[in-house]
């Protein structure tokens, strides 16, 4: 970013020697001649003088030194800056709650990759924690459930998810097109209080007169993955997102019981801050994402 004749008078400075100079930067004695003699013109000032034999520095020469060394030091660091951001622009940070299903949206942030949208890092929280990250300029979207749609923040529709009930083989063979009252004699399997994906179920339930509690009991644990082996041992009845269950039900590890009085679809969104520089890239990617979404539910 500098002028390049800066480079030729700070050698020059090291070696006192037109002739190492040249050497060490590999151009000719008379070119380091006329680089000096270009800055002393552009300057209005003699930058170096002899004494003795000996090339010595001006009072001019070491002010200019001085300053061109520290304007050397900042042009290295802007323009190592700048890749940096360049980079940095090129990764979208992603973020999206684990009971939305890690293992779906793993494998379309894989897909949209190899779809030519860059490199995606994908972060996996719950969502409080991913919206304060987003907020902080810690992520650049966050995919959550509308329910937690921030007014800080805009957001973008990416399409519904049913909200289902499982349970293991056994258990389910049990329930055809039941009540929901009818599988409150079971256990009701639960993740942490206080977590995104308690809250959505307990809401569901309040919906339709129901709790937690009318279960016959209450297990919790900290992971989708814990709670859907729970669930295929026959341990319990599983609320959770179609999305994070697909994979156990092509597998027959659980079956999703349909239950005539309860139906439920969730709205899911994008949010992400007004003020994020990589806006341009957004609407191609919500296209994609959108359409691999669909597919995979």
């Amino acid at each position: 970013m500098l002028d390049f004749r800066i480079a030729t008078f700070l050698t020059l400075c090291e070696t006192r020697s037109y002739t190492q100079t040249a050497k060490m930067l590999n151009i000719t004695q008379p070119s380091v001649t006329q680089h000096i003699k270009h800055l002393q013109k552009k300057y209005h000032c003699i930058l170096f003088h002899y004494e003795s034999k000996t090339l010595r520095l001006t009072q001019a020469g070491e002010y200019l030194r001085a300053h061109a060394e520290e304007m050397t030091r900042m042009s290295a660091k802007i323009v190592s800056d700048l890749q940096r951001i360049g980079q940095e622009e090129e990764l979208l940070r992603l973020g999206c709650p684990g009971e939305l299903g890690e293992t779906a949206v793993t494998r379309i942030t894989a897909k949209m990759m190899k779809a030519g949208f860059g490199k995606i890092s994908l972060v996996i929280r719950d969502t409080p924690e991913l919206l304060a990250m987003l907020n902080n300029s810690d992520l650049d979207l966050v995919l959550t459930d509308a329910c937690y749609q921030d007014s800080r923040f805009q957001a973008e529709s990416v399409g519904e998810v049913p909200f289902a009930i499982y349970a293991g083989m056994e258990l389910a063979a049990k329930y055809h097109h039941c009540k929901l009252e009818e599988l409150f004699v079971n256990p009701l399997l639960l993740q942490n209080p206080g977590t995104s994906a308690r809250g959505i179920l307990e809401n569901c339930l309040t919906e339709r007169d129901a709790f937690p509690e009318s279960f016959a009991d209450k297990i919790t644990a900290g992971s989708d993955n814990c709670l859907c082996e729970l669930a295929s041992s026959g341990m319990g009845i599983l609320f959770a997102y179609r999305s994070s269950m697909k994979d156990a039900v092509d597998q027959e590890k659980l079956v999703e019981i349909a239950v005539s009085d309860f139906s439920e679809k969730r709205s899911l969104v994008f949010q992400y801050k007004r003020t994020n520089q990589e806006q341009g890239r957004f609407p191609a990617f919500f296209e994609k994402f959108r359409k691999l979404w669909s597919e995979s539910i």
